[in-house]
């Protein structure tokens, strides 16, 4: 689609913070007739929040049609497609944004990759909340002052998803969410905050004592629930998401050196023994095996 077929505007942070939650960009478009993003893939996250007209979102196989007052969340490495109506195309708002936390802090309000759509948001609410993040961006004349006020908003507005979420105990959405509640008990959803932490965070040097001290627990007391809860304990399990992570990063054009990095290890040569205990291969033959089984084309 060229660009005469999108109006829009976008405003940058120009001094993002590091760190568990980072505002990146906001933005609100106004789409012609058909006009489609995807299928892609985002190395951010992204919320869009439907203010006028029709459109579809397109995720983990599933198409929801979305009108105004709904909202969807866009999860980094999650293939999607969203595109306006041909009838009444969309009108949204967005804004983008990362951080090392952000996934736990999604799933603590029920905003999970298969639990990406909120309905029913007050537009109102939402279009305020939005439009005082844009002018924090673009009112202060220095540029970190901007970010932290802008960042406050941004956690308004996940407060406010989250909330929709909860506001009426007959949602689907929130009534799932109390039951997992209830039948999880607090030690075990702190498993559950561990697996996640492991997923999120598999590049970064991670410790049994760190993951403890997160949840604020005692090393020996997490790694036997962690053991009780998955079979395996939380190293072992951390090894196993490297190891998927890099089966998967091998299939691409990173150098191996690049795809040790990309999964917590600093030094190649380890990182090839531990993969080749994951799977009898070292990541060369590995590759090599994968690039034999792509069909050329004829």
């Amino acid at each position: 689609m060229d660009a005469t077929h999108y109006q829009h505007s976008n405003t940058i942070n120009e001094a993002p913070l590091k760190g568990e939650m980072s505002l990146l960009f906001s933005g609100e478009g106004e789409p012609r007739e058909g006009h489609y993003i995807g299928p892609a893939v985002h190395d951010y996250y992204l919320i869009h929040v439907v203010l006028d007209g029709e459109g579809t979102f397109e995720t983990l196989g599933e198409t929801h049609k979305l009108g105004a007052g709904d909202a969807f969340v866009i999860f980094p490495d999650i293939l999607v497609k969203y595109q306006a109506s041909m009838e009444r195309p969309w009108k949204y708002i967005w804004i983008g944004f990362s951080g090392e936390l952000v996934e736990l802090a999604l799933s603590e309000v029920g905003i999970t990759p298969d639990h990406a759509v909120i309905r029913g948001c007050r537009q109102s609410r939402m279009q305020r909340h939005f439009k005082r993040l844009r002018a924090a961006l673009e009112g202060n004349q220095r540029s970190a002052l901007g970010n932290l006020e802008a960042s406050g908003w941004l956690r308004l507005i996940l407060h406010a998803l989250g909330k929709t979420l909860w506001a009426e105990s007959g949602s689907e959405q929130g009534a799932e969410r109390e039951q997992e509640e209830r039948s999880h008990p607090l030690p075990y959803r702190r498993i559950d905050q561990a697996i996640r932490l492991m997923t999120l965070q598999y590049a970064h040097p991670l410790t049994i004592e760190g993951i403890a001290r997160t949840l604020s627990y005692h090393r020996s007391h997490l790694t036997r629930l962690f053991k009780e809860a998955t079979g395996m304990s939380p190293m072992q399990y951390l090894f196993k998401v490297r190891m998927k992570k890099a089966e998967k990063l091998l299939e691409g054009d990173l150098t191996i050196a690049q795809v040790a990095s990309s999964v917590g290890y600093n030094d190649p040569l380890f990182f090839t023994k531990q993969f080749r205990k994951w799977n009898g291969m070292s990541p060369t033959e590995y590759r090599r095996e994968m690039s034999n089984q792509i069909p050329t084309k004829t």
